[in-house]
């Protein structure tokens, strides 16, 4: 789904958002975060979400994989989608290693909890999983997905500046000039997995607030979702106003923002209200 130049093309924008910040290599991402996200994947969108978890495939495995895949009927699983900002520093907290800290309680352990843990609490409430392999088999049954925006596992700063606006909008891939690796190509290539009918919402009120206010980048978004059949849940553009105030302190006005201010994940209240 993604190579060496599409992984470092931001790199080569003058000026850009993320000159002259310290970026994983490649290989690193690869190897740490890519077959993760590609074995959940597979899971769900090949194995339909049975069976015993991918914990061993390699990438060419997986790669091949959805080759073989591709002149198949799909069985459409997706049906609830959260964009986050980006992976996180240490591999170990990313959503989709199975190998993240876990506790006796079921629940995710010290550095894992700002995503999974209120994933966990929207999606399956009062509910323990023994493992973090158990809880992504949960997510896949449940039809869950998380798109991160930016590949780069680096400390974002300066996110009130006009660079991160930008990158924030490029990312998303539905703006006028979106990077080559961005959220809209992702969607393309799981097309045929996902439902008709979707929620979908961004994880942070610092990123989400930026594209939804983007004009081109909703209007996109609204035709893309016209174009391919698909109806949001709950019902209504991207750019939906909630009707009734959230009983979150510092959460956007908009439907589909599931993040509050200062909060570094989504709000489990928030996700609900966005139908997840």
């Amino acid at each position: 789904m993604i190579t060496a130049a599409d992984y470092n093309y931001p790199l080569g924008i003058p000026g850009g958002y993320f000159n002259g910040k310290a970026i994983p290599s490649f290989p690193d991402y690869l190897r740490d975060y890519h077959i993760h996200f590609m074995r959940y994947l597979y899971y769900m969108c090949i194995m339909n979400a049975e069976g015993e978890y991918p914990v061993e495939m390699s990438l060419e495995e997986l790669h091949n994989a959805f080759e073989k895949n591709k002149e198949k009927k799909c069985k459409p699983r997706i049906k609830k989608i959260l964009i986050g900002e980006a992976p996180p520093p240490n591999p170990l907290n990313y959503f989709y290693n199975p190998f993240s800290p876990w506790t006796i309680a079921g629940r995710p352990g010290r550095g894992g909890t700002a995503f999974s843990g209120a994933i966990q609490t929207a999606l399956f409430p009062g509910i323990a999983f023994p493992t973090k392999i158990s809880f992504l088999q949960a997510c896949a049954r449940e039809g869950f997905i998380l798109l991160d925006l930016f590949t780069y596992a680096i400390p974002y700063t300066g996110r009130g500046t006009i660079a991160y606006q930008n990158a924030c909008i490029s990312a998303f891939g539905f703006g006028a000039a979106p990077y080559p690796h961005n959220i809209l190509n992702t969607l393309n290539f799981l097309i045929c997995c996902l439902q008709k009918t979707i929620a979908f919402g961004f994880a942070l009120k610092s990123f989400g607030e930026i594209i939804i206010n983007d004009a081109g980048s909703v209007a996109n978004f609204n035709a893309w979702c016209l174009a391919n059949g698909i109806t949001l849940n709950p019902p209504g553009a991207l750019e939906q106003i909630r009707i009734v105030p959230p009983p979150v302190a510092g959460a956007s006005d908009y439907l589909r923002v599931c993040g509050r201010q200062g909060l570094f994940g989504p709000c489990p209240i928030l996700l609900n209200l966005a139908g997840f």
